[in-house]
């Protein structure tokens, strides 16, 4: 059976889907084929690993949004119990409704057919249940199954374990390469049965003390994955077996509710692409001309040895959103085949942060761009120039992408000559207060430098000097604050004050955050109102709080609607009107101009990371 497409896109995982569902949404007839029953990859029902990103890993305002983003709030509306079960459907949805997607489940892809010039001519795949082999034919291939297998096939260069410390000169490599790789996991869910519950151990249980383990590291995490998966199992039921029966826990009333039989794979095979991201481009990032998409999940290295190390569990190194390129998605060796999700073209030490499932995903919606605008000049990936990549580069921010450093093309953007009038613009600030945060254990103060001489509102029970750090970034993080621009005090006297925060402020453009010394009796006041920019925390703790903010000039306003900005990056970059019952905006032109489409961006818990397919027990 020969199938025929444009688009080929190999692993239904976040990468996958949202390759696929850019492709399909760029007018390009696309398969999709997973060798899962379920999409989602990690994040399905089978294996159910929450995702995480940049938000998760410290970062303000930077929530991944795009494709990605709308199956995350499409969950959050159809499924706000974040049942396993209904997340897999509603990717399943969402991929269904595009016409332009043909879906194939249970099918492995395990062969290549190659042209002469070094391009993919086909696929081979054979499908479960069906007994049918099939062929499908395409103009380009995405790889997008986490362990590079299209591209192992293909005759792509690849890496698996770790470089050594001078091949890209990363201090945290080790001295010599190392074949070893991140573990797999496995996960189990309990619940309470109201009644007592025996539970007998099969034979082949291991004893252990963890809920939570992983393993794998110290093997090939391809060719050895049955033998992990089953050692997994063995470590599980023994956990379990402790748990119930070593006495220790009160866990007569457990049972076993869901017990996982596919391995969560963290690391395998990498590809070399055109450029491989590497320590100082997540640590110390510049930005790339052909910048696509970001990551900014910490540096989380865990032992390859997994539940038998003697080392930390894992070792989480906090980091600044930074940008990836396209050049790390692609070989030209093979020239029509392009990389998305965690074999994109990374060292083993960027890797630690650009393998989370968010990061994957932002890359996919990058990759299934590239591939429809090659698909459209009949060319490959390495062949595009400045102006072709820019181009890609404004696909993405269209469909709700943040890329570090790039802004809309004012010679694109119609709304950039407009003359804006709105309804209203929110000037005064907080207008309710909603308790306080108090410095007991010290915290942290972020604002935007664009706000001025906005005031905050502190309490302190006697009179105190308050010692603090200014740090400046593009974009805040409660975990890496970005660079120090200088400290000082505030000299507090008891009871109410106002503080104006430009007091604090340092040199330079974005946002500052000021991050307090422990304080006893000190608070800073809490307001209901979300003003985007201003928000206030701990370091260790995904917990924040709107801080009670007095402005003095209108951050907020109708100008940010035409900024060519569609995201918080150096300020807020938005339009917030009044309290109003039909708040309205109005673009003018001078010219007669024809609009082939109006875009509008809605700023919806970037600030927080509230949107994780987080699992409860069923």
């Amino acid at each position: 059976m020969i199938y025929r497409a444009e688009a080929v896109v190999i692993g239904g995982g976040p990468a996958g889907i949202c390759g696929a569902l850019a492709l399909a949404r760029q007018g390009k007839k696309t398969v999709l084929i997973t060798n899962r029953p379920v999409l989602g990859g990690n994040s399905s029902s089978e294996i159910r690993v929450w995702t995480r990103g940049a938000a998760g890993g410290g970062s303000l305002y930077a929530e991944e949004m795009g494709i990605w983003g709308e199956l995350k709030l499409r969950n959050l509306y159809l499924n706000p119990e974040a049942n396993p079960v209904f997340w897999d459907d509603v990717l399943l949805e969402q991929t269904l409704l595009e016409e332009n997607i043909t879906l194939f489940l249970n099918t492995h892809v395990a062969e290549v057919k190659m042209k002469e010039d070094g391009t993919i001519q086909s696929v081979v795949g054979s499908q479960m249940g069906t007994e049918k082999i099939i062929e499908f034919e395409g103009r380009i291939f995405m790889d997008a199954t986490g362990d590079g297998t299209i591209g192992q096939l293909a005759g792509a260069p690849s890496a698996m374990g770790k470089e050594e410390r001078q091949k890209y000169g990363e201090s945290l490599a080790p001295l010599k390469p190392e074949k070893t790789t991140f573990g797999n996991t496995i996960f189990f869910f309990t619940q309470n049965a109201g009644k007592p519950v025996a539970y007998k151990a099969p034979d082949f249980a291991y004893p252990m003390e963890q809920i939570e383990v992983e393993m794998g590291g110290m093997q090939n995490t391809i060719d050895d994955a049955q033998e992990i998966g089953l050692e997994l199992k063995r470590l599980v039921t023994g956990v379990w077996n402790y748990i119930k029966n070593s006495g220790r826990f009160q866990a007569d009333q457990l049972t076993l509710s869901w017990e996982g039989n596919l391995p969560g794979k963290r690391e395998s095979r990498r590809m070399i692409t055109e450029k491989v991201l590497c320590q100082k481009d997540v640590l110390e990032p510049e930005g790339f001309s052909d910048s696509a998409f970001y990551g900014g999940w910490y540096l989380d290295f865990h032992p390859s040895d997994g539940v038998n190390t003697g080392e930390e569990n894992c070792t989480q190194i906090p980091v600044q959103i930074y940008p990836i390129p396209l050049r790390c998605l692609y070989n030209k060796r093979v020239g029509n085949l392009v990389f998305a999700g965690r074999n994109i073209g990374v060292s083993h030490v960027a890797f630690a942060s650009t393998r989370i499932m968010n990061t994957c995903a932002l890359s996919g919606q990058a990759a299934g761009t590239l591939a429809a605008k090659c698909l459209e000049l009949e060319c490959r990936p390495g062949d595009l120039d400045k102006e072709e990549v820019k181009d890609i580069q404004q696909r993405l921010l269209d469909g709700d992408m943040l890329i570090p450093g790039v802004d809309f093309d004012e010679t694109r953007n119609l709304a950039g000559n407009a003359a804006v009038r709105v309804s209203s613009e929110e000037e005064k600030g907080s207008a309710e207060e909603d308790g306080s945060w108090d410095l007991e254990e010290g915290g942290f103060l972020v604002w935007p430098k664009a706000a001025g001489k906005a005031e905050a509102l502190f309490q302190a029970a006697a009179k105190t000097e308050l010692f603090y750090e200014i740090y400046e970034s593009f974009l805040p993080s409660r975990a890496a604050y970005g660079k120090k621009t200088g400290e000082g005090s505030l000299k507090l006297e008891p009871g109410r004050q106002w503080i104006s925060l430009e007091k604090m402020d340092g040199p330079g453009e974005g946002f500052s955050t000021a991050v307090f010394r422990k304080a006893s009796g000190v608070r800073i006041i809490a307001g209901k109102e979300e003003l985007p920019g201003f928000l206030m925390g701990h370091k260790d703790w995904a917990d924040y709080k709107n801080p009670y903010i007095r402005l003095v000039s209108s951050l907020y306003n109708g100008e940010n609607l035409i900024n060519n900005q569609a995201r918080l990056w150096k300020k807020p970059n938005l339009w917030i009107s009044q309290k109003e019952k039909s708040p309205w905006a109005e673009l003018s032109f001078k010219e007669k101009i024809e609009i082939q489409e109006i875009l509008v961006f809605f700023i919806d818990f970037i600030d927080e990371n509230r949107l994780i397919t987080s699992y409860k027990p069923l």
